[in-house]
């Protein structure tokens, strides 16, 4: 099969790679139709150490069922599906507690249980996946969400509703969320949904800061006083209730207490690859909560789905470019450099 293989940081090369098998009873193999470039991925892109070389990146898929495992009962050939990033078992303490990205089982020996990081588990930007624990990690696509739609079940999207859950976001309560990109996007409409009385959207690019006010957010670019001054008059010097960091910068969970009310919540969402200083005796005095975690997308999953096919919410509106995966490799180089005003790179094999 084709797809798009790690080889380094910055080298990721369209290639031929092994077709996927299956190694036990609980697999499936999947076909598939459409997958995304997360910024995840560009850990990976920027030198994140990855587990072996000559693998088949990427963790956001969806395709259809062509190969299925003895063990196998609630997926068969056929079946539209979509792969959780997040591997479980599905039996052990951990996953029985909803933690599936915690398994005991697919994290043994500290393997890495993320599809698209590792040569035991390839990831989706291929024509062709192998999902271990099928009955856990595949979930039946409903006819009224196509393709690219539901390929956003499978990371971002719960990411950005665990981030709005974590932060405990109630009708009425203002809301800012650190971050513009798709998972930031994903968590302003969230909040909306959740009741939030006021989103502001705050990032450095004026491009995205654009696609938020046409959604109808309040949007500050940058994180100074600037944002401070906003959040006070917007709340009568009460402060936010929550703030939800989706970029990924030690800086902006610090940046969030001087936001918060007494007693608010920061839900930090964003891949933070640096130690953070925490302001701790201000959390104390203030109580303030700090929330953060990997996504489990099983936990999600079902109800967005449901949303999804209501008409509730469309996360596809945030889809800037459709590429051939053949093209995936371009689809990387503009994401990290934010070219061609981008937001989210959709492939298709």
């Amino acid at each position: 099969m084709k797809a798009i293989v790690y080889h380094g940081p910055a080298d990721f090369r369209f290639e031929q790679a092994p077709d996927p098998v299956l190694r036990g009873g609980a697999d499936a193999i999947v076909r598939v139709t459409r997958c995304a470039i997360c910024g995840s991925d560009l850990h990976l892109w920027h030198g994140f150490p990855a587990q072996g070389q000559g693998f088949a990146v990427g963790h956001e898929f969806v395709g259809v069922v062509e190969e299925v495992g003895p063990g196998v009962r609630t997926v068969k050939r056929g079946d539209r599906v979509l792969a959780a990033c997040t591997t479980g078992c599905g039996a052990c303490d951990s996953c029985r507690a909803g933690l599936y990205s915690g398994c005991r089982v697919t994290t043994a020996g500290g393997a890495q249980n993320v599809f698209g990081f590792s040569e035991a588990l390839p990831g989706g930007q291929a024509e062709a996946a192998r999902v271990p624990f099928a009955d856990v990690n595949l979930f039946r696509i409903p006819e009224a969400i196509d393709d690219e739609r539901a390929v956003f079940l499978t990371d971002i999207l719960p990411t950005a509703f665990m981030g709005v859950k974590m932060a405990e976001v109630a009708p009425g309560d203002v809301v800012v969320v650190f971050g513009c990109g798709p998972v930031g996007s994903l968590a302003q409409r969230c909040a909306e949904l959740a009741g939030a009385a006021r989103v502001i959207a705050v990032d450095l690019d004026e491009g995205r800061l654009a696609r938020a006010r046409a959604r109808g957010y309040e949007t500050v670019q940058g994180s100074g006083d600037e944002l401070l001054a906003r959040v006070q008059a917007l709340t009568q010097g009460r402060g936010a209730d929550a703030v939800i960091e989706a970029v990924g910068r030690a800086e902006l969970v610090q940046r969030a207490a001087d936001l918060l009310r007494p007693g608010g919540r920061v839900a930090a969402i964003g891949v933070i690859a640096t130690p953070v200083e925490l302001p701790y005796f201000g959390f104390f005095l203030r109580n303030l909560t700090l929330r953060t975690g990997l996504v489990n997308p099983q936990r999600f999953i079902p109800a967005l789905a449901s949303l999804i096919a209501a008409g509730r919410l469309d996360p596809s509106e945030i889809v800037t470019h459709r590429l051939p995966l053949s093209d995936g490799v371009r689809g990387y180089q503009i994401f990290e450099a934010h070219r061609e005003d981008v937001l989210k790179v959709v492939l298709q094999p």
